[in-house]
């Protein structure tokens, strides 16, 4: 059963990346909209791999999506020690910003290195809610989050080199 999003949130995964961005300092609201959008991750690299053959790129879109559920795990903690609220992040199935057949599109170098830079800048956004929450347990989940987010970044930069070689 599709879980629903919280009252006022952004309907569509675009929307809803464009509002957590402009976040100085998230509500448990705007968090769970980001538990939301990081379980997607997972599925939305998966489809991405499906733009390419490569082995060596594909292990690093289903690795970097198997940590993106790892985040909303994270954020969903970081929601029960804000609230004691459990908003744990659904089954790909039960997601409302996956909604819809999800586009496959050839991956190309320039494609991840956008992909690249919109992962390295979330590193920025949760540094800046770790140093605008007051929740010490919550803060450490977001600059776990924020790490992993740039090694993502760097990542796909590595799969970008292994595109342009192939």
């Amino acid at each position: 059963m599709p879980v629903e999003i919280p009252a006022n949130a952004p309907a569509t995964v675009g929307e809803a990346f464009a509002h957590i961005n402009a976040l100085e300092k998230p509500g448990v609201d705007d968090l769970k909209i980001m538990v939301l959008l990081e379980a997607a991750g997972q599925e939305l690299y998966r489809n991405m791999a499906g733009g390419t053959d490569h082995a060596g790129v594909i292990a690093i879109l289903e690795h970097n999506g198997r940590e993106e559920l790892a985040h909303g795990h994270r954020v969903a903690k970081a929601i029960r020690a804000i609230s004691g609220e459990d908003y744990p992040p659904p089954a790909a199935a039960d997601n409302p910003y996956l909604a819809g057949p999800l586009p496959t599109a050839p991956i190309t170098p320039d494609g991840l290195r956008g992909l690249a830079r919109g992962e390295i800048a979330g590193e920025d956004l949760y540094l800046k809610w770790a140093a605008n929450i007051d929740n010490v347990e919550a803060a450490n989940l977001f600059r776990l989050n924020g790490k992993e987010e740039a090694d993502h970044g760097h990542r796909l930069m590595e799969a970008a080199t292994l595109l342009e070689g192939a």
